[in-house]
């Protein structure tokens, strides 16, 4: 979709911009505070969206009873703040703006319906984020803070199992989008398309010796297009269970709810004194700047199977992590930095999250966890999402240098522990009704891990070559003949 952009040339102008949006769909204090008076701290600017965390201030409620005559909105605002039928008590203290970016692509209109659809109905279900207001260009998402798990807590019994009941929630899900389980292979196919180049670029530089690593070759040698015939096959000989899928399960889109308080959960966002002429706002934004100025193991590889897979903190479920960390948790977020990319057209999260809102949830020794990240949800096998977040175990991507993460094998979960993810995803799911997971349905579920474990693995080798050329620090040559 062509768009013109328009630049928020200051704190003040992104300030009007967020206290204008506030003030229309939110109720209460919200309606009579001035926008100089507010909180405002940006958390993360891709080129996807912009994500700004919004707070009243600390003496809201005193200033709700004393009106300021001297507002932009004068009395009128001060009577609707009275007469709202909406109880003070729903009024959210702080909450997280997100401005869309740029989309691109045949397949932009599509991911931004789908998006919206889904968004919406986890927060009509308590399974995500409350939703506060959908406006042109945005929406206002519920804030609440948690931390991403580490790739080591995947492991951990207690969560596991909370992470089985998490994917056994989403499989439930019935969404109003395609059923079809065509995203995985038109996903794959949009990516062998871009690989040609990307491909051909690669073996001048295995010609001039440039960025060789040891087994690179296969990536130039494989025929890509018939590894995927040949497991679209094998795929489709059995009549594998579809479900809603998250398709990202790793551990960066896992939160852990972690008590703290704003002040401290805002010290970690850049600020925007970064607020520079490089922030663009999509062109349906433009009139709200405009009014507001003149108004005021199976992991192993897919060959070898062939032949024989800094705190953070979350702001209505986007990863929020201080600035000097921000590209190294989550191998995808350089598909979200690279504006002229038709490669993928979702937005840097789809959904901001999914299980019902951590701030309902007491603490009472058991983790409270929240599934974020929808970028890539779709209708998929269902093995695909088990097989992904079994092999997520054994990749984490916090190495502070190159290649940017590591890969550790043996951490792939044992025969026991998958067969106890497995025994409470099922326990969990509708498809199962209340009867007992029996040791057959077990076993039907391990032969889908192992049949999907290579899809995982070409899937997302497609995805580190397409990407192998971006600026952002990450090893994608080395993760590419990692997966492969």
């Amino acid at each position: 979709m062509h768009s013109m952009f328009i630049k928020a040339r200051s704190e003040t102008d992104m300030r009007d911009i967020a206290a204008r949006i506030c003030r229309d769909y939110l109720t209460g204090a919200w309606k009579t505070i001035p926008a100089e008076d507010l909180q405002l701290r940006r958390i993360s600017g891709g080129l996807s969206n912009f994500l700004y965390y919004v707070s009243l201030p600390e003496d809201h409620q005193q200033r709700s009873d004393t009106p300021r005559s001297n507002y932009s909105s004068g009395r009128s605002s001060s009577k609707r703040a009275r007469k709202d039928s909406y109880s003070s008590m729903l009024e959210p203290k702080e909450v997280m703006l997100r401005i869309y970016g740029q989309t691109h692509g045949e397949h932009a209109l599509e991911t931004m319906l789908t998006e919206s659809v889904v968004f919406t109905l986890l927060s009509e279900r308590k399974l995500g984020p409350k939703l506060h207001g959908i406006f042109p260009g945005g929406r206002i998402e519920q804030y609440i803070p948690a931390r991403a798990l580490k790739t080591a807590e995947l492991g951990d019994s207690k969560i596991s199992l909370k992470v089985a009941e998490k994917m056994a929630a989403i499989h439930s899900l019935d969404i109003p989008v395609s059923k079809e389980p065509d995203w995985l292979w038109s996903t794959m196919n949009r990516w062998l398309n871009s690989m040609e180049s990307t491909l051909k670029t690669l073996e001048k530089d295995q010609a001039n010796d440039n960025k060789a690593i040891a087994g690179q070759e296969i990536i130039t040698r494989l025929d890509f297009r018939a590894e995927v015939e040949w497991l679209k096959s094998v795929i489709e000989r059995e009549d594998h269970p579809i479900v809603f899928s998250h398709n990202d399960l790793q551990e960066g889109n896992i939160l852990l709810r972690e008590d703290c308080s704003p002040a401290s959960v805002v010290e970690g966002f850049c600020t925007l004194d970064q607020f520079d002429e490089s922030t663009q706002l999509g062109s349906h934004f433009s009139s709200i700047l405009i009014s507001n100025s003149t108004s005021s193991s199976n992991s192993g590889s897919v060959a070898s199977l062939k032949s024989n897979g800094v705190d953070r903190a979350s702001v209505g479920g986007e990863v929020v992590v201080h600035h000097e960390d921000c590209n190294k948790n989550s191998r995808k977020r350089s598909m979200c930095e690279n504006i002229e990319s038709e490669l993928d057209n979702t937005r840097d999260s789809v959904l901001s999250g999914n299980s019902q809102a951590l701030s309902d949830q007491p603490c009472d020794g058991e983790p409270q966890l929240m599934i974020i990240d929808f970028e890539y949800c779709a209708y998929n096998y269902r093995g695909f999402d088990l097989a992904n977040h079994f092999l997520e175990w054994t990749f984490d991507y916090t190495k502070p240098d190159g290649p940017f993460y590591y890969h550790k094998p043996e951490q792939f979960p044992t025969a026991e522990q998958q067969d106890k993810f497995i025994a409470v995803y099922l326990e969990k799911s509708s498809c199962c009704g209340e009867a007992a997971p029996s040791a057959e349905d077990i076993a039907e579920v391990r032969r889908e891990v192992q049949c999907f474990t290579l899809a995982s693995h070409l899937f997302w080798s497609f995805w580190a070559i397409v990407n192998m050329y971006q600026e952002i620090e990450f090893g994608y040559l080395e993760y590419a003949v990692c997966r492969l």
